[in-house]
């Protein structure tokens, strides 16, 4: 083509001229096209297109309204069909009435209902996630808990993102920053809440909910526990204490050919899971744990009259260093 082209062009100097002129045009074209494109003001999303469902309460509950758009409830209702599309119907009951009389007393709110009911609304979608599959029973449930204790539905992290889409300054959601999964608090701060014991092991020597320099922590509760029911004791996400600890500390799993019967058994018979003052989440001093079950060796060592070499550093451990378990040939006393 390109010969035909500068063959053409040769004989008839016109032809060049012409499809020179030619894509000069369509250059200029595509220059104004582009142009008006970037000079034409951007449209503005209305809350008509933004908000999905709710369109009978948005007259009156504007915020909530858009905020439930962007929150995760109002993102599955672009892929849910039928019965099962999250609406304010959904939580609140039939709204007919209330938007007739704008009386509150016509409108369910489910912060008013008992703990039974508001769980079993929720449970009506979430029954099928396999991490609320064990709430009935739980503990939580059986504390006459409910999903409403911990989550608060309307009030979301997304307020930046809110006012670039809908143009709002919703003060009702500005002054309250909580996480993505809609609870009430951080995880860390809505657990130690309730269960304020545990607050201390954040602060003790050793700890499992030790903060990092942006404040958050590695280790959260859920890491440990599912708080909305769980396969073994406290709630756990492993079937065991013991099993629990093996999906981070797996060094300690063995198989060993020298076990160490309470370290097999249950690791909170010598550790303390979330915090402790003692070296390695110690619930005592090295000598000391030991000497609660190994009384028979205080005569060997000499432990008992005050610290001595077996005492130092480690204690016990300075030469059972093993002390989990060994598959050294010689290691019955957990030595190698």
């Amino acid at each position: 083509m390109s010969y035909a082209c500068c063959f053409l062009a040769k004989r008839h100097p016109a032809f060049f001229f012409v499809s020179a002129l030619l894509l000069i045009a369509i250059l200029a074209s595509a220059v104004a096209v582009a142009q008006q494109k970037a000079a034409a003001p951007q449209k503005k999303e209305s809350l008509s297109t933004t908000v999905a469902t709710g369109q009978e309460c948005l007259a009156c509950h504007e915020n909530l309204t858009t905020a439930f758009a962007i929150s995760p409830h109002g993102k599955a209702s672009q892929f849910l069909k039928g019965a099962q599309v999250p609406t304010c119907d959904a939580c609140h009951g039939d709204s007919t009435k209330h938007n007739e009389s704008a009386d509150p007393k016509d409108i369910s709110t489910p912060g008013k209902l008992p703990a039974s009911q508001v769980s079993a609304m929720c449970m009506t979608c979430h029954s099928r996630d396999q991490t609320h599959a064990s709430w009935q029973g739980s503990g939580h449930d059986r504390s006459d808990m409910s999903c409403v204790s911990c989550h608060k539905v309307h009030h979301l992290s997304f307020t930046e993102k809110l006012r670039t889409r809908t143009g709002l300054a919703p003060t009702s959601l500005m002054q309250v920053q909580v996480s993505d999964k809609l609870l009430k608090q951080p995880g860390q701060e809505l657990c130690l809440s309730c269960h304020m014991e545990k607050r201390k092991a954040i602060l003790q020597r050793s700890t499992h909910l030790f903060a990092t320099e942006r404040g958050d922590t590695k280790v959260t509760c859920t890491s440990c526990h599912n708080p909305h029911g769980g396969e073994g004791k406290t709630m756990l996400v492993a079937s065991s204490t013991t099993q629990l600890c093996y999906e981070c500390h797996a060094e300690r799993r063995g198989p060993f050919l020298w076990e160490h019967p309470p370290a097999r058994e249950n690791c909170n018979i010598c550790h303390v899971s979330h915090g402790s003052n003692n070296l390695n989440l110690l619930k005592a001093r090295p000598t000391v744990l030991c000497q609660t079950c190994h009384m028979h060796m205080l005569w060997r060592h000499e432990t008992i009259a005050g610290f001595d070499i077996f005492t130092i550093n480690h204690g016990c451990t300075n030469c059972h260093s093993q002390i989990h378990g060994s598959n050294h040939p010689s290691g019955a006393k957990f030595t190698r």
